[in-house]
Formats: C-alpha cells, sequence, structure tokens
C-alpha cells in the first residue's frame, strides 16, 4: 500500500513539474456581450480535491493538489452564466476598483443591465470544465497570476477618515494590483482574467452563509487562494483597500454591446427606434 501511494505521488510530481499552458481565450458567444464570456457546467455544493503534502510544515495552505483527483458532493445545479471578462470596470488595461462595498459592486452592475455573479457561478467560472482548484491548474504557480506580493501593513484609521484625500493616499499606497489582463496566464478555461489574485471580488453569497456577500479569489498577497477561497467573514457594507468585482448576466438578455434584448429579440433601444 505504502509502495502504490508513493508510486502516486511521483507520479503526481512528475505532473507539477511539467509547464502549464494558458488556457487560450474562447472568444465572445452569440449568448452574451463581447467583454463577457459564457460560462456553463454543473457545479457541485462541495469540491473535494486531494492536497499533496508541501515542504513547510509550519504553512498551513495547500499548494499542489493531485491532478484529476477529485469528489464532488452536495447539492448540485446546472449554472448558464455570463461574466465579465475582466473585474471591474471590466476593460482590459484598466486598473480595477477597489475600496467597493457589496453593495457599491450590486448597484454597479445594476446600473449597467448587469448584476452580481453567485458564488456558485463565480466557482464554476474559475474551475472549469475539469473542476480544477486553480484557475489555471493544479498546483500554485506564482508566476502565472498577481498573487505574489507582500502583506502591506495597512493604517485602519487612513482608510476610514472622512476625508476623502486621505483615504485615497492610504490606497495608493497599499496598491500591489495590476491593470486588467496583464497576467496572460491568469485565465480560467472560459477565458475570464484575474480569478485569482489582484483584488478580492465580491459575489452573492450562497444561502447557508450569514451575509449576502463574500469575497472571491484572493487578492495580491494570496497565491493559495484558489476557486473555493471564499472570504465570508465581512458585511456587505465593507469596503478595503483590496475589495473589487465583476458582474453577471444571464445568457441571451444583452446583445453584443451590453444593451438590454426585449422580448420580441432587438435591444430596447433598437424597439424605441
Amino acid at each position: 500500500m505504502i509502495e502504490a501511494l508513493a508510486g502516486l505521488f511521483t507520479f503526481a510530481s512528475v505532473l507539477l513539474s511539467v509547464p502549464v499552458a494558458p488556457s487560450l481565450d474562447p472568444g465572445p458567444s452569440e449568448l452574451c456581450p463581447n467583454d463577457m464570456r459564457l460560462v456553463t457546467g454543473t457545479h457541485f455544493d462541495v469540491m473535494q480535491h486531494y492536497c499533496l503534502p508541501g515542504t513547510d510544515k509550519k504553512d498551513p495552505h495547500c499548494y499542489a493538489y493531485f491532478p484529476g483527483f477529485s469528489a464532488e458532493e452536495g447539492e448540485s445545479k446546472n449554472i448558464n452564466v455570463c461574466v465579465d471578462q475582466y473585474e471591474a470596470p471590466n476593460k482590459k488595461g484598466s486598473k480595477p476598483y477597489v475600496m467597493k462595498s457589496f453593495h457599491d459592486a450590486k448597484s454597479w452592475c445594476e446600473k449597467r443591465n448587469r448584476r452580481l455573479c453567485s458564488e456558485e457561478e463565480w466557482e464554476t467560472a474559475c474551475e472549469g470544465w475539469d473542476k480544477r482548484p486553480l484557475a489555471y491548474g493544479w498546483s500554485v504557480d506564482r508566476k502565472l497570476c498577481n498573487s505574489d506580493k507582500l502583506w502591506t501593513p495597512f493604517d485602519a484609521k487612513k482608510l476610514n477618515d472622512p476625508d476623502k484625500d486621505v483615504v485615497k493616499a492610504e490606497v495608493e499606497r497599499l496598491w500591489q494590483g495590476t491593470t486588467s489582463g496583464k497576467f496572460l496566464t491568469c485565465v480560467s478555461p472560459f477565458g475570464v482574467f484575474d480569478m485569482m489574485g489582484n483584488v478580492e471580488e465580491w459575489v452573492a453569497s450562497r444561502k447557508t452563509r450569514k451575509h449576502p456577500g463574500a469575497l472571491m479569489g484572493g487578492f495580491w498577497a494570496k497565491p493559495w487562494t484558489g476557486c473555493r477561497g471564499t472570504n465570508d467573514a465581512h458585511e456587505a457594507t465593507f469596503a478595503f483597500y483590496e475589495t473589487g468585482f465583476r458582474c453577471c448576466a444571464d445568457p441571451g438578455t444583452l446583445d453584443a454591446k451590453g444593451k438590454r434584448v426585449s422580448r420580441g429579440g432587438g435591444s430596447k433601444k433598437s424597439r424605441a427606434k
């Protein structure tokens, strides 16, 4: 038995040492706006992965998983959703928003005919069809996403100062993010960028959570945070120097430019003409 396990670990080590090619962007779907990507699949409430032993016994985080060795558990649901390709403002090359609360994120998306992604939709977009624990694969590679910066101590008083200039200066001092899409290797199989690292993203929580919103994907100082790394500790009013978001929409409800589609098949704008 021990020899068999040793063989498995050796095989896994070989697989994990092979460079991971970046997932190719499948491009836009006719069911989604051009700046969104179609995400489909079956989501399971619990996804178990086998963590390979690490070299640092004091670090509780998992940095490598046995490839393809997963167990799907709990309630399942079919996911079919359009997801913003980049973190808000969803523009490649733009600096993603931070200091946004759950309420801020929800309002911003709704004003653009979109909504916040659910926790299950976000996880599906990150995991891909093979249910991988990390957006880009099965082991942490610190070079693939912006997630390996050193944590910088923050000044809570300045972040909560009534003077917006004081807040702005502190946020700029702490900023270690990058512009959206800069890391071409930080992309999920569905073509969604920066789901790990950069800024944490607000989602609509599972019904079992205490708060209506949760944060996903970690930020620039958490290389270990994967597709199921939910941070559900904060109330909906919480906003911090690394909290951002992205939006979702139901397929077929928006045209290629993001305008709402009427039941007759055209956008509301074209129908008014």
